[in-house]
């Protein structure tokens, strides 16, 4: 019993080998996509009522956010001119009352021991307020109680 077995032969059997691999290959992706798509079906199916509540949402939602955005936008343009002038009253009181501690300050430098006391104390009221002042209402505080020094230590005088 002779077989021979030609070169084209030949190379049918491994083109049918290799076909016969790649068709498994392909089968067994299949199979793992239709395990996925099925996973994913049943999760759609388990979420379906919370699926078209959220769809049904989306369009509040999205007005929502519209109207929201519109109103931050309509609210910074209307605060924009208000810090830029709050701003400016900053700067303005601030150059102020550098002005209020510089006189203070000649002045206490002309009485003697007593008012040297006080012109420290403007001094770190003034330190203490660069660095730790917030906002207008404790910088109001701090000049009333600045001005509140100066009158007392003035009637000691």
């Amino acid at each position: 019993m002779g077989a021979t077995l030609t070169v084209q032969d030949l190379f049918k059997l491994i083109l049918f080998l290799l076909g016969i691999g790649a068709l498994t290959y392909l089968i067994l992706i299949l199979n793992n996509v239709n395990k996925i798509l099925k996973t994913a079906r049943e999760m759609v199916e388990s979420n379906q009522k919370e699926i078209d509540t959220t769809i049904k949402q989306l369009p509040e939602i999205s007005e929502n956010v519209n109207a929201i955005t519109k109103e931050t936008n309509i609210a910074l343009k209307k605060i924009e001119p208000e810090l830029s002038g709050l701003l400016h009253n900053i700067n303005s009181i601030s150059s102020k009352a550098d002005g209020i501690v510089t006189i203070v300050d000649d002045a206490t430098h002309k009485v003697g021991d007593t008012v040297f006391h006080i012109s420290d104390s403007i001094n770190e009221t003034a330190d203490a307020f660069m660095f730790n002042a917030k906002n207008i209402n404790e910088y109001l505080e701090i000049i009333k109680q600045v001005f509140e020094f100066i009158r007392k230590s003035i009637k000691k005088l």
